[in-house]
This record gives C-alpha cells, structure tokens and sequence, in this order.
C-alpha cells in the first residue's frame, strides 16, 4: 500500500535513489518495482541483529528516512539513521524520533492516496492521481475475463472474516449462475478453511497451494474476479488489475476500498456498530453472519457486467 507514495515520490524527485527496507516475505511483491533501487529484507531474530540494522541504517548515509510503519522499532531505526530529514507520523507517542510529522488527514481517505498526501511536506503534490498499488511480475498484466473467480475466505481476525458457509453458498452461486470456476486462496495455516470451502462448493472449485505471495499473485492474475475479505490478499488483486468484491465488518471500507469502479465493497449498513474497528466482537458479528451471500453474489455479478459485459464473458 505504500508504494503508490514510492511512485509519487520519484516523480516529483526522478534522480532520487530510493531503497525500502520491508519485512518477508513482502519483499516479494517489491520484486521488479522501477521505483526502488534497493529492496532492504529486515529479518531480525534478536536484539543482535535489530543492532546490525541499526548500524546498516547509520552507515548507509540517507538523505531522508520515512517511517510509514510508526512503531517504536521502525522509530528507532529512523532516529538512528542520522538523516538530515527523518518523517514519520505525528500521531504515535514516540514521534520523538521525526523532525518532520506527518499528520493525518482528518477525512477518511483510500490508504493508497493517504500515503501519497502525507509527503506533501517533501514538496510531492496532494494532486496526484496515481494512487493504486502496484505489483511487477515481469509479464502482461491484466484479468482474464474467462478465468475462475478467486475466493479469499481467510482473515486473522474474526470480525472481518465472512463465514466459510457464506462463502461456500457463494460460490455455488457463481457456478450454477454465471458458469465460473472457482479458486480458494490459502496461506499458511489456512488449508482446512479453504478446504472447507472447497467441499462446500463442489464440482468447479479448487484450492491451489501458493507458497509464497508471487505464486499467489500469479494465480489472482488469471482470474477475472476476486471476492475476499478485508485483507491483504485484495490489495493484490488491485494491485494487479483484478477486480474485487470486498466483505466489510469491522473495517472501514473508505479506507481500503479505492474509489474505482472496478472496486466495491458490501457491508450491512442498516446495523449501528458496524465499522466498530474492533478485532474481537463483543458479541455475535451481525455484520458478517447477518450478511447474506445472496447480496455478495448480485454485487458479484453486477461487477462482472460492469467491467466485461453481461454474466462477464
């Protein structure tokens, strides 16, 4: 999600060389970035190593350091590279460590975008209109819309995770309906639920294994629709090109939805906690159990229709 920001920052600064340190495995969709010289791998199994960074940080001499993470081991880190110009938000309480805070805005606005806004004190204009992620595999990047639809089902947290039944009724759906594949992505720890779903939808589904985040990414590129959690398996598909059908409970779509019409998210609006922000529901998740998977598949199909023509063939 920050590299929209990355893109918007060589283009104000084209002789910039600009390098992004990331913990794995997202190193694997900075692969190929034309925005990035050098992709950093922070892999840290104690303090040792956290002091290595720290001195590898200070060696290397920055120019600027932007802290887009905000905690206090990034914090650290940007406090003590030395930079003449350390950025980082405003809203956290070490913001000790940053001589230019980055406050944010006070709408709610796509993460993409927000990023790209909160340099506006590096002098990159709040006008740039380039503002969806971006993945790189080396090859034509656009949905195939012949492919199967994917499934994301996963989420680590409860209050935005659909119901694999839900899911399962889903798929159906679109397979009786529209006469689409299906494909359920799974990451580790995650089979049995997407066997699950699997099982439930019957003839026409498939679980493929994707071990890491280019697999992944690869699997969603030759699909015409992602319906998914709010999670980061849909920020790849936008990242890609790929449409998306997004569940919300507890998130807040404004954020993490960009405003595209290829993008759209469901939610239960008629319930007054719903967008609580909460990763443990106090009591039972109306907002994903009460949604109904009739309501998933017309947003479903009418975004198929939307982008490739009726029932998307």
């Amino acid at each position: 999600m920050a590299t929209p920001a990355v893109a918007a920052l060589k283009r104000r600064y084209p002789e910039a060389v600009v390098d992004f340190l990331v913990e794995p495995p997202s190193h694997e969709v900075l692969a190929g970035n034309p925005d990035i010289s050098e992709v950093l791998v922070y892999r840290s199994d104690g303090w040792q190593d956290y002091l290595s960074w720290l001195l590898k940080v200070r060696r290397s001499r920055y120019d600027w350091v932007i802290d887009f993470m905000g905690n206090p081991r990034s914090a650290i880190l940007t406090a003590a590279s030395g930079a003449g110009l350390r950025a980082g938000p405003s809203h956290v309480g070490h913001r000790w460590a940053y001589n230019l805070r980055m406050t944010q805005s006070s709408v709610t606005r796509y993460a993409g975008r927000e990023k790209i806004r909160l340099l506006c004190g590096l002098g990159v204009p709040d006008t740039d209109t380039d503002f969806l992620p971006r993945v790189y595999l080396g090859g034509p990047q656009a949905p195939d819309p012949a492919g199967p639809v994917a499934l994301a089902p996963a989420s680590r947290k409860p209050t935005r995770r659909w119901p694999a039944g839900h899911y399962a009724s889903l798929g159906r759906m679109l397979r009786e309906r529209l006469g689409c594949g299906i494909r359920v992505l799974w990451g580790p720890g995650e089979k049995a639920l997407a066997d699950e779903v699997v099982s439930g939808i019957g003839p026409g589904a498939s679980a493929p294994e994707t071990k890491t985040l280019a697999e992944a990414a690869r699997v969603l590129a030759g699909c015409r629709l992602l319906v998914t959690n709010c999670s980061g398996t849909k920020h790849l598909a936008v990242s890609l090109g790929v449409p998306t059908v997004t569940v919300h409970g507890s998130s807040d779509p404004a954020s993490w939805t960009p405003p595209d019409r290829r993008h759209v998210a469901v939610r239960r609006e008629d319930l007054d906690c719903v967008g609580c922000g909460f990763n443990e529901c106090p009591k039972e998740p109306a907002c994903l159990e009460g949604l109904a998977p009739e309501r998933v598949f017309a947003a479903a199909a009418g975004l198929l229709d939307s982008v490739y023509g009726k029932k998307g063939a």
